[in-house]
């Protein structure tokens, strides 16, 4: 689980400069000892909130929330997603999401958002004195919303970690009719721990929307005693899909004590020696930002002779922002 940035609520005996209206001041100048307001009546320090990640910002909106609910409450769908430390499709949203009983429902707010989908003892954890739903719930929640692009990226990575379809299956629960459950049924159909990356899982969604075959994922090639896995291979056609970003020349845990310049030399390599392999006749590399451009991804992919079933109606450009 993810850990929250320290929160420190105003105190009612006024003690250590912790009164309401301190605080409040603190959290409204630009000093040292400035503070950020992070949910009513909670505060993190400036210097704290300004060094931590965007995920580490939200889960800490979440914990600043969720402190202040009963223990019936528990964090939920997208703010579970970023407790459980899962990957998000988007950018993390300032809306805290909550599971509470039906009794306890009103309506929400720009900062907070209440479902009331009931939840057994087996869809529920605890950490650092708060609670969310389990990992499997988590996913099932997700795929209900009726995203798959979002949904296949969480449930993804769940597979990945060890949770099994079964258990998303079951804490979906419901019958056909239920709101949601077609888009759960395709999101878990197309579920799939082998996938590498948030990025490998998103593009198996928009080769679906765009009609491709499904692809061969991890195909591993062997060239002159070198072993090479792919992250996806049409055979039929005789084209590789990789995905790469920015973060495998700029990150040391993908460079493995290379620099930037090594990476690229070794990249190259690669993809000259894949092109040998009988079969392969062409290599496609993507980055995230082609993915959110649907007519033009369609274009580069019926070059290389795959089959775009589907003409693109609209482009994702826009929801990149």
């Amino acid at each position: 689980m993810e850990q929250p940035l320290a929160i420190y609520r105003a105190s009612t005996t006024r003690d250590a400069g912790r009164s309401g209206a301190t605080m409040r001041r603190r959290a409204a100048g630009d000093g040292p000892d400035r503070l950020v307001r992070v949910g009513p009546n909670a505060f993190v320090r400036g210097a704290d909130w300004d060094a931590a990640g965007p995920r580490q910002q939200y889960v800490t909106r979440v914990f600043a929330r969720l402190g202040r609910r009963s223990a019936a409450a528990a964090g939920s769908h997208v703010s579970a997603v970023a407790g459980h430390g899962l990957p998000w499709l988007y950018p993390w949203p300032d809306t805290v999401h909550v599971t509470v009983p039906r009794s306890q429902y009103r309506s929400g707010s720009e900062s907070l958002k209440l479902h009331t989908r009931p939840f057994g003892a087996d869809d529920v954890v605890e950490h650092a004195g708060v609670r969310f739903t389990s990992v499997a719930r988590t996913v099932a929640d997700i795929a209900l919303l009726g995203d798959v692009r979002a949904a296949v990226v969480v449930a993804d990575a769940a597979l990945r970690r060890g949770l099994t379809r079964q258990q998303i299956v079951r804490a979906v629960g419901g019958t056909a009719h239920d709101r949601g459950r077609a888009t759960a049924s395709l999101v878990l159909d197309l579920a799939d721990g082998r996938s590498g990356s948030p990025a490998e899982s998103f593009t198996r969604v928009v080769f679906r929307e765009l009609g491709l075959p499904a692809p061969v994922l991890q195909q591993a090639f062997v060239v002159d005693g070198h072993r090479y896995e792919v992250d996806f291979w049409f055979p039929e056609h005789g084209v590789i899909v990789e995905v790469d970003g920015r973060s495998k020349y700029t990150q040391d845990r993908y460079r493995n004590g290379r620099s930037a310049a090594e990476v690229i030399v070794d990249e190259k390599r690669r993809h000259e020696r894949l092109l040998t392999v009988p079969g392969v006749r062409w290599i496609i590399r993507l980055e995230w930002r082609d993915l959110w451009d649907l007519d033009q991804l369609a274009r580069r992919l019926r070059a290389a002779g795959l089959p775009c079933a589907v003409r693109p109606v609209r482009s994702a450009r826009d929801l990149a922002a």
